[in-house]
Order: C-alpha cells, then structure tokens, then sequence
C-alpha cells in the first residue's frame, strides 16, 4: 500500500512538471521572456528529476536471487541525482541573473505574470503535500522531490518579481535570483549528505536506536543489550542486535527472539528485517538456587519462603547471592534468575511451574539434606566428579 502511494505522488508530481514546463515555454516564448523561458528549462528538469524518483521508486521493492536485500538504495540514488539538479538549478539561476548580456523587451508581460502565479500555486501546495506524505511514508525520494518543487517555487518568485519589475519599469530580478539560489544549493546540499549517509551505511537515527534499547530491556529475560547496529536503504531499516539472556531453553530463547522482533517492527515504522544474536548470561561455571526458609533449611516449592542463589565457578570458588522473597508465580521467579539448577526437597506438584522450568532448561535437584550449607556440598560434590570425568575424555 505504501509503495503505491509513493508511485502515486511521484506521478502526480511528473504530470505537473510536465504541464508546466509545456505552458511556460509556450508562453515565454509568445512573450519574449527569457526569465519565464528560463523556468521553462528549470521545470524540464524538475520534470526529468520526477521520471528518476518514479523508477527510484518503482524499483526500490524489487527483491531477487542477487539482491536480497532488495533495491531499496534505488531511492537514495535517485535522491542523490536529483540533489545534482538542484546545484544545477542554482547554478542557471546566478548564470541568467548576473551573466546574461542580451536585453530583451517583453511584450505583454501580464500574461506571463499569470502564468508564474498559476505555477506558484500548484508548486506551492503539491510541494507541501508531497513532502507532509515523504515524512508519513518514510521516502527520502518524496521529500527530495518535494524539495525540488519547492525550489521551483521558489525561482518562480524571482521571475514573478522580474516580470513585475518590468511592467513598472525597473528590474530587481536578479538580486532576488542570488538570495534564492542560495537557498535552493542549501536544499542540494541536504539531501545529498543525506543521500551519501545511507549509501554509506550510516546509522539509524538516535531516537530510534533509544526506543529499542528500551523495548529489549524491558523484557525481564534480557539481561542487557550488548549492541544495536542498523543501517537504512532507501525507506526501510536493517537491525542487528547482540543480547544477553538468562539460560534459557534454545526454544524459549527463540521465541523470546522472534516476539521482540516483531514488537520492534510494530513501533518503530519501516523496519525490514531484525536480526537477533543472543547469548547465555553465563558461559562458565554453575549456577544453583536452593529453596529455603528463614533458618536456611531446604524447603519444596510450596513451603518456600526465599529462594538463594549460589555461582560457582569453574575453580569451585563459591559466591552467595542475597536471599530473594518468593511470593507468588515462583517459577517465573526460578526461571528468570538465570540458574542452572534449584535444589528442592522435591519436583513441584503444579504443571505451570513444571512447564516453566523445564522450558527454562532448569534442572529440578531432589536432595534429602535439611541444611543449606549440606545441601551445597552435595552439589559441589557431585560437580567435581562430573568436572572430573569430562577432564579426562
């Protein structure tokens, strides 16, 4: 839907150029004006930039076997040309302002006031409305093109002075041409940097980058977002990012995965494609929760009252974490603490934490100990014979 609006805008902005470069070189030439003759050519360039935005845009969607990515860089192209019409534009305005020598007489130069004011008025309302649809679409071409209307618009006001001049005999035309060159060469000048940035690769916007940082980092198994690279191409956005997650099951990490995918792609407008790489919080080492109550015994999953978490590292050095509340959904609570075991009395009775576990990749470990400290050693104990045998395969 988007890309036929493009195509539409792009359209209506070749018909106009077209009728207008046809009805001003009609009437520059029938009344001698060589200002109107001038925007003639001017609009015959606008008219040739909205041809390249029309196949910019019209192939900017294609995808195939070598372009897999699509052709979406079309439209930056496109831009860019069209950046060079608007140097060129600048550069002919200056030229016929200061370094034209001929003198020419213009006869009935009223005619030609109310062709520029015609032209005026569709410039200026189809440029408006074309760049309002650029920033909604999210279309470098349709804002460049925009730009380039404007910029006729714009010199269209200086002829319009020029002619008006003439018909009350002075001519102030060409001091008006310098102060408008320079603004349509500052309008080149942005859409060109902003042309090269995205054929170079350059990053997505700020904003955006913030608003996916704080989508990813909301969710409670990220445990923090090593890195966002993204890069544009055309309308569209390409995202890389790097997570770390809790332990997770490879089928829970995946779907965690593919659901901030598509939450990305739902705020944040034009994205094409999300690529995430994700990592266990922990490559070494063990990480055990112990079910217990006040006194640090072992209690099961429904007579808990705090769950303990212990890292052990490879060289068995033991760190104790602080006691954390359990109140309600303790397997969530187990899940998202990223361990790799929990210590119990016994499995829990209910399937919800079972199934939460299991997905999780969490082994339930049945121990008689009472103590914790016991109940520690059991595991440590049985860690080092495993550690053991994998050291001497």
């Amino acid at each position: 839907m988007e890309q036929t609006l493009k195509e539409r805008w792009i359209l209506g902005s070749l018909l106009i150029n077209l009728f207008l470069s046809i009805l001003k070189l009609f009437f520059g030439v029938l009344t001698n004006s060589l200002g109107l003759i001038a925007e003639a050519i001017h609009s015959f360039s606008d008219l040739v930039a909205s041809i390249i935005s029309f196949i910019g845009v019209k192939l900017s969607a294609k995808k195939s076997k070598d372009f897999p990515y699509g052709l979406y860089k079309l439209e930056n192209v496109a831009a860019l040309i069209i950046s060079f019409f608007l140097f060129f534009a600048a550069y002919e305005i200056i030229k016929e302002a200061f370094f034209h020598h001929e003198e020419r007489q213009v006869s009935n130069p009223q005619y030609a006031i109310a062709v520029m004011v015609v032209a005026m008025v569709l410039t200026f309302f189809y440029s408006r409305l074309e760049k309002e649809a650029g920033k909604r679409l999210n279309s470098p071409t349709l804002i460049a093109d925009a730009e380039h209307i404007w910029a006729d618009f714009l010199s269209s006001i200086i002829v319009l002075v020029g002619l008006i001049g003439v018909y009350f005999g002075y001519n102030i035309d060409k001091y008006a041409a310098a102060v408008v060159s320079l603004f349509i060469f500052h309008s080149g000048f942005e859409i060109l940097k902003d042309s090269i940035k995205v054929l170079l690769d350059f990053t997505v916007e700020k904003e955006d980058i913030q608003k996916i940082r704080n989508i990813v980092l909301k969710h409670p198994a990220i445990i923090d977002l090593k890195s966002i690279k993204g890069r544009s191409a055309g309308s569209y956005k390409f995202l890389e990012l790097e997570i770390l997650m809790h332990n997770l099951s490879l089928r829970e990490a995946h779907k965690i995965v593919d659901n901030l995918a598509e939450e990305i792609k739902r705020k944040i407008p034009n994205i094409d494609s999300v690529t995430i790489h994700y990592e266990p919080v922990r490559q070494e080492g063990l990480r055990v929760a112990f079910l217990i109550d006040e006194n640090e015994n072992i209690k099961d999953f429904e007579t808990a009252d705090y769950i303990l978490t212990v890292d052990i590292s490879k060289d068995f050095e033991i760190v104790k974490n602080p006691k954390l509340k359990l109140i309600e959904n303790k397997g969530q609570i187990i899940a998202n603490s990223g361990v790799d075991i929990v210590v119990s009395k016994n499995h829990p009775n209910d399937f919800a934490t079972r199934f939460m576990l299991a997905r999780s990749s969490i082994m339930v470990w049945e121990t008689e100990k009472d103590k914790f400290e016991e109940a520690l050693e059991e595991v440590i104990k049985s860690w080092k014979e495993f550690n053991k045998k994998e050291g001497e395969r």
